[in-house]
């Protein structure tokens, strides 16, 4: 298949400069120093300062379209993910996952109600998905949602939930129905505030506490509140883990690249920059060009999106490829440092404030988020290529 991916046309170069001058002149003033990944701010000051900042550019005109009805100027759209990713500052907060769900299975009213403040920071969303017996194969999950009237009851565990300290609504799912497997789980929209939910932050070797575990005890949740049907739930997150798939594959690997070079160009090996050490430029090489096929696969997946075609492995394909990479150039990040990768953020000899020993702490993250890259693997043999199913345990 061709790849049709047109480039960015002249006449939008005034929105790009439009753009760039907004966030120049409304970056929020925060202490949460810039990382890698999806991190979540400790303070409450940061926290309304970055709701401040999503606030203003919403009601500037530049708004993502994953959480619009309207499908809005595909070009425009480009340019404000590229400029909102070099901005270095989340600019989407929580977990949009649930996005894409209540797009594509919504009521209209949960469409309504929900997506607009999704795209202005008034509503953050976890992520109620892994539970500690049930990761990946999130088919044998325990978290139990009981119908009683017009609600539903629900009881169970939640972990590795991102910015739930601070979300007002989660995304969950729950075995509403008696049927096995799959066909017993449901959707819901969750009030985070509701009686019986408490969030224990966990913190992290990053330093960080970025995920959470949550306890549910006889939450009560509207049956108004399902996304999709009961026992449609595993549809529903397919659906929308697809989309999460693909955006860690769709992490810019070139910057890492450039990155890299320029950590190569300041650290000295045998008393001359690393950058002149040949077995160093041609690892660099190996991964510019490994980064530009990730760019190609990106653009060939979009287009077949755009007409239709996807195939069952382009979403799982992208995120093996993203995430794999990401790892092997945030290692090799240290590598170029020697010993000086042993520094921490604090001391003040550490390079560039200590962003690679962040960004190979947190690297691995993405291999499991939205689906460890083992799990990908069995989908494309299984679903992709037909091949026999991995034996189950008992």
């Amino acid at each position: 298949m061709d790849v049709t991916i047109p480039g960015i046309p002249a006449e939008y170069d005034a929105y790009r400069e439009r753009l760039q001058a907004f966030l120049a002149s409304h970056r929020p003033m925060i202490k949460m120093p810039p990382m890698v990944g999806v991190r979540m701010p400790e303070s409450r000051a940061d926290l309304e300062g970055l709701r401040g900042w999503v606030a203003s550019l919403h009601d500037a005109g530049f708004v993502l379209t994953r959480f619009t009805e309207e499908p809005g100027d595909p070009f425009e759209q480009r340019i404000l993910e590229e400029e909102l990713a070099a901005s270095g500052l989340p600019y989407i907060l929580g977990n949009p996952l649930v996005a894409g769900a209540i797009k594509m299975f919504g009521t209209p009213e949960q469409r309504h109600r929900y997506l607009p403040p999704i795209a202005r920071g008034d509503h953050i969303w976890t992520q109620l998905f892994s539970e500690p017996d049930a990761g990946s194969d999130l088919a044998s999950l325990k978290t139990r949602a009981r119908r009683d009237g017009d609600d539903y009851v629900v009881d169970g565990q939640k972990v590795w939930s991102t910015w739930a300290p601070f979300a007002d609504f989660g995304y969950l799912l729950a075995r509403s129905e008696a049927e096995p497997g799959p066909r017993g789980i449901t959707a819901f929209i969750l009030d985070m505030r509701s009686e019986g939910v408490e969030t224990r932050p966990l913190r992290e070797m990053t330093g960080t506490a970025d995920f959470s575990e949550v306890f549910f005890d006889g939450v009560r949740v509207p049956a108004a509140n399902v996304i999709g049907a009961p026992g449609e739930g595993w549809k529903v997150a397919n659906a929308s883990l697809a989309v999460e798939r693909g955006g860690v594959g769709g992490l810019d690997s070139d910057d890492v690249v450039h990155g890299l070079v320029r950590l190569a160009r300041n650290h000295r090996r045998g008393g001359r920059p690393a950058l002149e050490d040949s077995a160093v430029r041609q690892q660099l090489a190996a991964f510019a060009a490994r980064a530009r096929i990730q760019r190609a696969l990106g653009y060939r997946v979009a287009t077949k999106a755009a007409a239709g075609t996807s195939d069952v492995w382009d979403a799982p394909l992208m995120k093996i490829w993203g995430s794999e990479l990401n790892l092997e150039t945030a290692e090799y990040g240290l590598e170029l440092q020697g010993a000086r990768s042993a520094l921490s953020d604090a001391d003040p000899l550490v390079a560039e404030g200590g962003h690679w020993q962040d960004a190979f702490l947190y690297a691995r993250a993405l291999t499991i988020a939205g689906g460890s890259n083992e799990i990908m693997r069995n989908l494309i043999a299984e679903r992709g290529l037909g091949l026999p199913r991995e034996p189950r345990g008992a």
